[in-house]
């Protein structure tokens, strides 16, 4: 092949996907409004999420040839379904912890850039805006893989007639972030405290490939916070998460400087009325049993008589009450199948505290 045979070839490939682009931008503007029309139609009923949506993307991704690279591809449609969420739901979101922290980018990943997300100090406050009808969801820190349920969000939804209707995945790594995505052209840092401390080692390599002794770091009160100042330094860069730093048009310097990227974590979506079923649902209950032999067996006998799969169990003291136990349970399936129904009848007979927290389609 020729030079100008290879240049034909390449402009006309340029060609090819620049209509291929524009009709990209047409797809999705049509899909754009097509959940604007959805949230139109759905306006005077309470707000409800379409916890289908991940089953949906991962059937798309499963369908791909190979072409495209699946970790990208769940990128791209993660991000077209939370932008078109925010058409379809434009509903105020509550989250728990620090703007830029991981209830953040969980929030702004599941509902979209673009929805009026309300930062709270705590789950209890996070989860009080639901309750108040300020905001129509929360999103709170749910487990860990090191410390399993998180116990202050379990008790504060013991204490509430709210409902989990989602879990997310919430194991996001954090990277160094600046404007040109140059680790040379860094020489201050902004992280919070904690986010410094959990990547001591990495920042430490970061400058050492930098050929920097060191990098001068400052305190941010939030991640968010340590962003928009990397932002505006062209010496700076910022410890964030891709989805937090890319906002404000960040790139990654260096990736994944996290200590422990081996822990994993998930965050509960939080609302006032019960999601519907999928077919691949979870159920979390909270209980307590009466101080007698053989009370927890009674209670598992319910759930193993019916068929019932136990998942998850874990007990922590209950706060107050010396050494009684509050059990944590997740089982398979929906609180509103009839054998769940029923074994849920009997288990609040045999137990001194019952709560369903909520059904949720299985990650």
């Amino acid at each position: 092949m020729t030079d100008t045979d290879t240049k034909r070839e390449l402009d006309d490939l340029r060609q090819q996907m620049i209509r291929l682009d524009e009709e990209l931008l047409r797809t999705l503007e049509r899909r754009a409004a097509a959940s604007r029309r959805v949230g139109e139609i759905r306006s005077a009923q309470p707000p409800t999420l379409p916890v289908t949506d991940r089953a949906s993307q991962r059937a798309l991704v499963a369908r791909a040839s190979g072409v495209m690279p699946e970790d990208a591809l769940r990128e791209i449609f993660r991000e077209v379904y939370a932008c078109a969420l925010s058409l379809e739901l434009p509903v105020n979101i509550a989250f728990a912890g620090p703007e830029g922290g991981t209830g953040h980018a969980c929030a702004r990943g599941r509902f979209g850039a673009w929805s009026r997300l309300v930062p709270c100090d705590d789950v209890a406050a996070a989860l009080d805006e639901v309750s108040r009808r300020r905001v129509e969801f929360a999103v709170v820190p749910f487990e860990t893989s090191a410390d399993g349920p998180v116990h202050g969000t379990i008790a504060a939804l013991v204490a509430h007639e709210l409902k989990i209707v989602e879990v997310l995945d919430a194991s996001f790594d954090l990277h160094l972030m600046n404007k040109s995505g140059d680790a040379g052209d860094i020489a201050k840092v902004y992280a919070t405290p904690a986010d410094h401390a959990e990547c001591a080692s990495g920042l430490a390599k970061a400058e050492d490939a930098a050929g920097r002794h060191r990098f001068t770091m400052i305190d941010a009160r939030s991640p968010l916070v340590a962003c928009q100042l990397a932002a505006e330094d062209p010496q700076g860069a910022a410890v964030a998460r891709e989805l937090v730093g890319s906002h404000e048009r960040l790139v990654i310097a260096r990736r994944g400087v996290r200590e422990k990227l081996a822990d994993r974590a998930r965050y509960a979506v939080v609302g006032s009325r019960p999601s519907r079923q999928t077919g691949a649902d979870v159920t979390a209950v909270a209980f307590s049993v009466h101080d007698t032999p053989g009370a927890l067996l009674d209670v598992l006998k319910q759930l193993a008589e019916r068929g019932l799969n136990m998942t998850k169990i874990q007990s922590r003291p209950t706060d107050g009450e010396g050494w009684n136990y509050l059990f944590f349970v997740e089982i398979a399936g929906h609180a509103t199948d009839r054998a769940v129904i029923s074994a849920f009848e009997d288990v609040r007979r045999l137990t001194k505290l019952f709560k369903v927290l909520g059904s949720y389609p299985a990650l």
